[in-house]
């Protein structure tokens, strides 16, 4: 799936389990949400309150796995688009970008509703889960989602116009529609699609919402870097499948937004090997539905699209080191002016190797600390110093808006004495990671094709 979301500032969006258990907002066809909009929690996937946090790994181990999940991220998507798909049907194929999985959310299917953990997937469309008769899938700790125990079930026909909405479907033998996703790293799912009731927790309204005839995937064939904690995908890219689709209907627009908050917000202040300061609280990252950025400080770019609604494209034309000013080389030849994609599931930022190497030199000049190698041996450039570097001022020009950097979202600390320029070089299309957007609220207007920033010292509405 871009549609890759210290390093470590991913995130699992937290829903209760036991929403099923909370009176809920229920939404028929003609029902909204008259623009108040919801919003919910969110948690990064390395905290000790996340379900895939690992114990016995250390800050630095994950910081590591951040960074090789990122880089394979953009390496398997680019490079790996003709790799042969396993798969039981010949049917459409997409090569979307899923890689690792950097952010869980917890949703619920069906009524009544049954809650699986997904991992969010901002570039991909499609939201599925493992579904019962399971033909050939991977282990996971929840029971399989089985769509005869649901009353608001429907598989959808091969006739359906929502079968017509996603590229890779087509007709099986028993005219349902069938879908058949692949993912950068060779993850896949195959089944029907769907429409169900999905529930989520909301935080604004103080009831789960539960919004009916939603697609989804009821994979019956599905495999891949899965850890068992979780049980499919859940599709925030803009395509007309996507689950911002049905929830900017219920909430009267498309147009959502999320604040990433720096990792060691998010730990417990005794937990010293993260790092997190004496008397520190803990604050959870959010993503908001309905809900626009605004402000005076509000800076907005044109969202643009290159043949594909999936994933979000905006066009940045420069890059700010204090005073020196580099600009992207822009090529006549294309119409299209997007050139680098927006990604919560990437770490890194990932720059035009003509843009970064300029960017990397006008760091060395202003930094004046001793360089060292990256531990990870991932990134470029790295210094050796146990205290946060300030300076120089970062500013990114995309077209209409300025975006100027924090510390935290140039460099990422490896090691206790070690910080590294968070970008990296690439031949292929730039993407904007998640590391950059911390402490800034990042709002998507699909409506009015608009993406604002809005800068925030601490991450709340």
């Amino acid at each position: 799936m871009v549609a890759y979301h210290s390093s470590l500032f991913l995130i699992a969006f937290a829903i209760s389990l036991s929403i099923i258990f909370l009176p809920i907002l229920s939404l028929t066809e003609d029902d909204h949400l008259h623009g108040i909009g919801f919003s919910l929690e969110m948690i990064h996937r390395d905290s000790p309150a996340s379900p895939l946090y690992n114990q016995s790994e250390s800050r630095w181990q994950r910081v590591s796995n951040a960074l090789q999940r990122s880089h394979h991220r953009m390496v398997s998507h680019f490079s790996r688009r003709n790799s042969a798909l396993r798969s039981p049907s010949p049917v459409a194929e997409s090569h979307l970008i899923y890689i690792g999985g950097e952010y869980l959310v917890n949703i619920s299917i069906g009524t009544p509703p049954k809650t699986f953990i997904g991992i969010v997937d901002t570039g991909g469309d499609l939201t599925w889960t493992q579904c019962k008769p399971c033909m050939d899938c991977f282990k996971q700790n929840p029971p399989l989602f089985d769509p005869s125990s649901s009353s608001t079930y429907k598989p959808l026909s091969c006739l359906s116009k929502e079968c017509h909405l996603l590229n890779e479907a087509s007709c099986s033998d028993a005219n349902f529609c069938y879908y058949n996703y692949t993912y950068g790293d060779m993850s896949y799912t195959t089944g029907n699609l769907s429409l169900d009731t999905v529930t989520l927790a909301s935080s604004t309204t103080g009831k789960p919402i539960s919004i009916p005839n939603t697609i989804f995937g009821c994979g019956h064939h599905n495999g891949g870097i899965f850890s068992g904690i979780e049980s499919g995908i859940v599709g925030l890219g803009s395509g007309a499948v996507s689950l911002l689709s049905r929830i900017g209907y219920a909430v009267g627009g498309k147009s959502f937004s999320y604040c990433l908050v720096p990792m060691t917000y998010e730990q417990s202040d005794s937990d010293p090997i993260l790092g997190a300061k004496q008397g520190q609280r803990e604050i959870s990252s959010t993503i908001y539905f309905g809900d626009k950025v605004s402000g005076h400080d509000v800076v907005s770019t044109p969202l643009l699209s290159n043949g594909s609604e999936t994933y979000y494209y905006l066009e940045v034309q420069g890059i700010s080191v204090g005073a020196d000013n580099f600009k992207l080389d822009a090529d006549n030849s294309q119409s299209f002016k997007g050139n680098i994609i927006i990604d919560s599931g990437t770490t890194s930022t990932f720059l035009p190797t003509k843009l970064y190497q300029s960017f990397e030199s006008a760091i060395r000049k202003a930094v004046h600390l001793e360089v060292t190698n990256d531990p990870t041996g991932i990134l470029q450039l790295c210094y050796k110093t146990k205290s946060e570097i300030e300076d120089p001022i970062v500013t990114f020009h995309f077209n209409g808006a300025d975006v100027k950097l924090k510390s935290v979202n140039v460099f990422v600390r490896v090691r206790e004495d070690i910080v590294c320029l968070s970008f990296s070089p690439t031949n292929d299309v730039a993407i904007y990671g998640n590391v950059a957007q911390m402490n800034f609220l990042v709002g998507y207007d699909l409506d009015n094709k608009t993406l604002s920033f809005k800068s925030t010292d601490q991450c709340t509405w």
